[in-house]
């Protein structure tokens, strides 16, 4: 029979036992609360800034109505039909992607390229892709290939250092050539190239030879049919290259492969013909339009402080993009390649391994450190170290580039480290180097992880102002930057200096409609990074 010691004992662990249950309730409860007021709050906030951006109570019903009957129904109609089809769900979710991703690429890469110069873009691109080319040509004449992963960083940086070099004597003879020939070879000349390996790849060389030529005499016909209508050439052959031809190829491979979900291919063109529908009975029928600041002269336009109408940020959207975009390059090769080191190579024991282990702490430490330390970082590196300008775009790229590159290391240092031990030991049991490991079995798996740390990152930077303020970064410029070493400037920064406008119209409505403009550009960089982590997601 039980004592009276052993019953007191089991009460007690079972009252133990009740409080801890109720504790973890009592923290779920918070947590589930906590999350509710927050996402509450956000939504809030950004009702307040559509509203002020959109300005919806100024415009008529009559508005509503008409964008109602031609875009808001026929659209949710059509996605509720397609979300009952699995088929039909699909091709519409392949038709969004090339549609607007071909159209968001087309314009993003014409605007930074024109920006840029395309004469200086193409002699860059040419020299930096050769040596990778050469590189990987002579991988396949070779059965040993260990040293083929690491020669192609190199083999780019040797590449960008020749370009460097011979920009100049390049340029000159080279700006004899029309622009859209540059266009031609950026764009068109990447996209057949590309068309004709994934035609290659499931029917044949020769099929594939013919599907690139196709694209390639498809760019010259449009160069050649705009020269003669005085359309800018440019920019349509951009449009096709980026556009029409990954839009052309999506649409024809789905109906081949996919004929049960071909209506789904219609999703984009729903909501593009019920937009234009819609605008055209707003402007036939004289009905009264919202009195937004999100016009095109706010995305077209350079900024003007005296009148808010006729406010534009484009300057500080190409900035924003070129900042951004440089970053990457310069954040993500270095943060990935101090993960794999330190995940990887790094010895465990010794002073090597105290090292790292003291190099890994610190690094988790600068994760948090504020932003505006990292300014006075590049101002103390990029002005006074190196001597660089004020305020231009290298300084910029690389001040957010040391701001994120902690977030970097420490997200893919987790992702490597999710990736079971089997694996690798099963890669050697195979005769695998250690390279070959790497490259085929452990990257792959952590490359979902990897790019969660990159939309954070990305996040954080692109938003950054007291970095910037510090490294004196102009709030206000009339132009693109045309180049790394020329002025430029970010939209928050143009937000900041707006925000202290003395006329109200500034403050609550070019701010707010600018704000919506970085808040799209930032949901547009992220999608690209879930798109591309969920596609590795479901390979792997």
């Amino acid at each position: 029979m039980p004592t009276e010691d052993t019953i007191s004992d089991q009460l007690g662990q079972s009252t133990q036992l009740r409080l801890q249950q109720l504790k973890g309730q009592l923290f779920e409860v918070a947590l589930v609360a906590a999350t509710l007021v927050g996402i509450v709050s956000l939504l809030v906030l950004f009702a307040q800034i559509s509203n002020d951006a959109f300005r919806p109570a100024t415009a008529s019903s009559a508005w509503f109505l008409a964008y109602f009957g031609t875009l808001v129904a026929p659209t949710a109609a059509f996605t509720l039909y397609a979300r009952r089809r699995p088929a039909v769900r699909t091709a519409n979710a392949k038709a969004f992607a090339a549609v607007y991703g071909g159209l968001l690429l087309s314009l993003v890469t014409y605007a930074v390229v024109d920006s840029l110069s395309p004469y200086d873009v193409f002699i860059y691109l040419l020299f930096v892709s050769l040596p990778p080319v050469l590189v990987l040509a002579y991988d396949r004449t070779t059965d040993d290939r260990t040293y083929t992963g690491p020669l192609i960083p190199v083999s780019i940086l040797v590449g960008i250092g020749v370009a460097a070099l011979v920009d100049g004597p390049i340029s000159e003879p080279l700006g004899i050539a029309a622009e859209w020939i540059m266009y031609f070879g950026l764009v068109t000349v990447p996209a057949a190239l590309l068309v004709a390996w994934l035609t290659a790849s499931r029917r044949g060389r020769r099929t594939g030879a013919t599907a690139g030529g196709v694209v390639a005499a498809g760019g010259l016909a449009v160069a050649v049919a705009s020269i003669a209508t005085g359309a800018n050439t440019s920019l349509l052959v951009v449009l096709f290259s980026a556009f029409v031809v990954p839009t052309g190829y999506v649409i024809a491979r789905s109906v081949r492969t996919n004929p049960e979900g071909r209506v789904g291919l219609a999703g984009p063109f729903v909501l593009i013909g019920g937009t234009l529908i819609g605008a055209a009975i707003v402007e036939r029928l004289e009905i009264e339009n919202p009195d937004t600041f999100l016009t095109p002269t706010l995305l077209l336009e350079s900024w003007d402080g005296l009148n808010a109408s006729n406010a534009g940020v484009y300057p500080q959207i190409v900035g924003s993009i070129i900042i951004v975009g440089f970053m990457a390059v310069l954040a993500f090769p270095v943060g990935i390649g101090a993960a794999i080191y330190l995940e990887e190579y790094a010895p465990d024991t010794g002073l090597r391994g105290r090292l790292a282990t003291l190099l890994e702490v610190n690094i988790s430490n600068l994760a948090g450190v504020p932003s505006v330390v990292y300014g006075l970082l590049g101002l103390a590196l990029f002005r006074r170290t190196l001597g660089f300008g004020t305020g231009i775009v290298i300084s910029a790229s690389g001040t957010l580039g040391l701001l994120i590159l902690p977030i970097v290391i420490v997200s893919t240092q987790e992702a490597l480290r999710s990736v079971p031990d089997d694996l690798r030991q099963g890669s050697y049991g195979m005769g695998a180097s250690r390279w070959q490991t790497l490259r085929e079995v452990v990257l792959p798996e952590a490359i979902p992880g990897t790019l969660t740390g990159t939309i954070l990152a990305l996040a954080r930077a692109i938003g950054e102002t007291a970095p910037l303020v510090i490294i004196a970064i102009a709030t206000t410029t009339y132009s693109p930057p045309s180049g790394l070493f020329s002025s430029g400037t970010a939209l928050p920064l143009q937000i900041f200096a707006a925000s202290a406008n003395a006329k109200p119209e500034f403050r609550h409505g070019v701010v707010p409609a600018a704000a919506v403009v970085l808040l799209i550009l930032m949901l547009l960089m992220n999608a690209t990074a879930i798109i591309i982590r969920n596609k590795y997601a479901r390979e792997n």
